[in-house]
């Protein structure tokens, strides 16, 4: 590897855009640009199959920023990769072909098992913890991965449902709040009831929003500090007790409290999700990350 070599991985997601730039040397890395930009692609496609025309825009912008970005420090390894909303819309390759145009950007569109695999190496730093097969969960913005893992970090069994903090209510809105949660109970239920033999209590790893968000809450933070956040430990009984509490509350304290904000709607829906999980899976401990795909591509790259 060359000295001090810099590298980039944008993660084209259904709420967010993301860019982090690191630079490597033999045996350390520093990130010297990190850029999260909400863009709601997936916002509304479950009702036609096609992105809206202004959250397209709002991307692109995003995304010539980050290509911008990418130029000024001289970079030339990059990956840049799509989740859900990419894998859902009609005609993906319009999207893709926008990008390249306006941008310069090349998009790979990965698969849920490839996503769910990059997340899971970039949690690497705390396999160690785990004795015993975990699980790892990502309540993303159109799609939730569920994955089953050694702490070898190699990964037994994954699952993904296209519901996320974004798409739950569009779905509610199209076919009953009655037939989309028989839908997400029935697919966790069948997933961890093929796999339940792997243990009878699970260490979890939980990486995404819903989770940094339901930490920030419970630890009853004055701002959202990702530091104070980043590898904290939180029981099954503290998980569903706060989520009692985040239930609780009136729209005016959800949007009042410093950590929520005008995300209380998407962190509803995720803790809707969230809940499925903990009590379809026998999960006695979650380990809460701000780490996803972005870290595992800069390590492969």
């Amino acid at each position: 590897m060359k000295k001090n070599k810099k590298i980039a991985a944008i993660d084209i997601g259904s709420h967010n855009c993301r860019l982090l730039v690191v630079e490597k040397s033999a045996d350390k890395k520093k990130i010297i640009f990190n850029h999260s930009k909400p863009t709601n692609l997936i916002k509304n496609l479950s009702f036609n199959n096609e992105f809206n025309s202004e959250n397209i825009l709002k991307t692109l912008n995003c995304l010539t920023f980050f290509k911008r970005k990418i130029d000024e420090l001289k970079i030339t390894d990059y990956r840049c990769v799509a989740t859900e909303a990419c894998r859902a819309v009609i005609n993906p390759e319009f999207f893709l072909k926008k990008v390249k145009e306006t941008s310069g950007l090349d998009v790979d569109i990965i698969s849920s098992d490839e996503e769910a695999r990059l997340c899971l190496k970039s949690c690497k730093i705390y396999l160690k913890k785990i004795k015993q097969i975990g699980v790892l969960f990502d309540i993303g913005g159109g799609s939730t991965e569920i994955t089953f893992f050694e702490p070898s970090s190699s990964y037994l069994k994954t699952t993904s449902i296209s519901y996320g903090v974004i798409n739950l209510q569009e779905k509610i809105q199209i076919y009953g709040e009655d037939l989309v949660k028989k839908k997400i109970s029935d697919h966790f239920s069948y997933f961890y009831n093929r796999n339940k033999s792997l243990s009878d209590k699970f260490i979890s790893i939980g990486s995404c929003s819903t989770m940094t968000t339901l930490c920030s809450v419970f630890q009853n933070l004055p701002f959202y500090n990702p530091s104070k956040i980043e590898g904290f430990e939180m029981s099954r009984e503290q998980v569903i007790n706060t989520i009692n509490y985040i239930n609780k509350l009136s729209v005016n304290d959800l949007k009042s409290h410093p950590c929520i904000k005008d995300k209380y709607k998407l962190l509803k829906s995720g803790l809707e999700i969230l809940l499925f999980i903990i009590k379809i899976i026998p999960i006695k401990k979650i380990i809460i990350t701000h780490k996803g795909l972005r870290d595992a591509i800069v390590d492969e790259l």
